[in-house]
């Protein structure tokens, strides 16, 4: 006879779907303004001692492209569980109390978000920030701010799903548990054996390498 699958619960549908949305956003928005910051600086390299063409403009949209990737960066450190955090009172706690401690925490990081994201968004409609022209771009200074709550708000589309998950004894940081190679090989649709096995045939295999 064959087995019935065994049903999985609607939320927690939602919750996967809502992750993978999210970090495909996260993902591709980061990578964008990283991958076009560095095309950017190669291309005004390569005209300037090559061709003698200087891009006035390049340096401050690199730097603008690189404060995106760092507020969108932050977000996806956040998913990976990699930011500077102590954990004292969870080793002296049973797995209730560790529970109970990650969704305070969870909720503290939800409400410092709320607050600073809030006031984030509403410093984009100052008048200094809808008036002042960057130098080389002629860009509203907005859109240059708008950074900062985009990453915010991400971040707290983050830390809701962290609360929800602590809130159903789930595992926050799923992610952060896998290697490397798992994450890579689910970003790019593969499956975990196809990339070891190409890496052996490439002879970049960490494992052997290692003997």
């Amino acid at each position: 006879m064959a087995e019935k699958a065994i049903p999985v619960p609607r939320m927690e549908v939602s919750l996967q779907r809502f992750d993978r949305v999210l970090t495909l956003i996260e993902n591709v928005l980061a990578a964008s303004a990283l991958g076009l910051a560095a095309v950017i600086a190669i291309v005004a390299v390569v005209l300037r001692y090559v061709f003698g063409i200087f891009l006035f403009w390049s340096e401050e949209a690199i730097i603008y492209l690189v404060i995106y990737s760092t507020f969108l960066g932050a977000v996806i450190t956040l998913r990976h569980n990699e930011h500077v955090n102590v954990d004292i009172f969870g080793a002296f706690l049973k797995a209730r109390g560790r529970r109970a401690l990650a969704v305070l925490a969870a909720s503290l990081t939800v409400v410092y978000l709320v607050c600073i994201g809030y006031f984030a968004w509403l410093l984009l409609f100052e008048p200094f920030s809808t008036s002042t022209i960057t130098p080389s771009l002629k860009l509203p200074l907005w859109v240059v701010e708008a950074a900062v709550p985009i990453g915010l708000t991400l971040m707290l589309l983050r830390a809701l799903e962290m609360l929800v998950r602590n809130a159903r004894g789930e595992d926050a940081f799923a992610e952060a548990q896998r290697s490397i190679l798992e994450v890579e090989a689910e970003a790019t649709g593969l499956e975990v054996r196809d990339v070891e096995r190409t890496r052996r045939e490439l002879g970049d295999d960490p494992e052997e390498n290692d003997r």
